[in-house]
């Protein structure tokens, strides 16, 4: 073969090669990635968090603005102990508006940071994008309940058992709440149906019980409240 049919192929073949190589070059970034977030997991698993934490920052090298790889590498600085970090690994996934959990975990962070201000601004971030988180629900209302506000409190509660009703916890909440606001009667049905999703609810049980006698008293005999208060998830 001469020199101008080899020229010729190679300058047929070179813009195939280059077609190739920039189309074929997100696909093995992506392998790669997945190598390494793969690695991850098994490190993670068996308890190696410091290399865990290497291969996750190489995976994020290749990109950045992959939401999962922040969350994962958030997992892994929070079991580390290093909350500031993770927060902010955390926020980074949040940024994506994909992973329900990854603003939450963000709050849980915060709470943890002694940062209550920034915890709750980040739970009602969260509940905007996902209004029927669960999780971010119930911290909202513990939160308001804690801090006596069990008026603002209710919304919360009251969302949690329409889109989770077998949720125990949330029924008792309501129920101190309602006391709490002299609505007896409401507080009695919300305190007996955490019992019946939890027969072993202590709290519950004990609320119930002061909910009843309060009931049976004359209203001018009704102590103030003793119900349980509101529980952490």
């Amino acid at each position: 073969m001469n020199r101008k049919v080899l020229f010729g192929l190679a300058l047929l073949l070179a813009p195939l090669l280059l077609i190739a190589f920039y189309f074929g070059r997100p696909y093995l970034q992506k392998k790669r990635i997945a190598r390494l977030e793969a690695q991850a997991q098994k490190l993670l698993a068996a308890g190696e968090l410091i290399d865990a934490e290497l291969a996750l920052r190489k995976a994020l090298e290749l990109d950045a603005a992959d939401p999962e790889l922040h969350f994962q590498l958030g997992r892994v600085l929070e079991k580390e102990g290093v909350l500031d970090q993770a927060r902010d690994q955390y926020l980074e996934a949040g940024k994506a508006k994909k992973i329900p959990d990854a603003l939450y975990a963000a709050g849980i962070m915060a709470f943890k940071l002694s940062d209550q201000a920034e915890a709750e601004r980040i739970f009602r971030e969260n509940l905007r994008s996902w209004p029927e988180h669960v999780p971010t629900l119930y911290q909202l209302g513990w939160m308001a309940g804690r801090k006596g506000k069990c008026g603002e409190a209710v919304p919360y509660f009251e969302k949690i058992i329409t889109v989770a009703p077998a949720e125990a916890e949330a029924y008792n909440n309501l129920g101190y709440c309602y006391y709490t606001l002299d609505q007896l009667e409401p507080a009695r049905d919300m305190f007996k149906k955490a019992l019946e999703l939890k027969p072993d609810f202590e709290s519950a049980k004990k609320s119930l019980e002061t909910v009843e006698q309060d009931l049976a008293a004359p209203a001018s005999e009704q102590p103030g409240s003793t119900a349980e208060p509101p529980s952490p998830r």
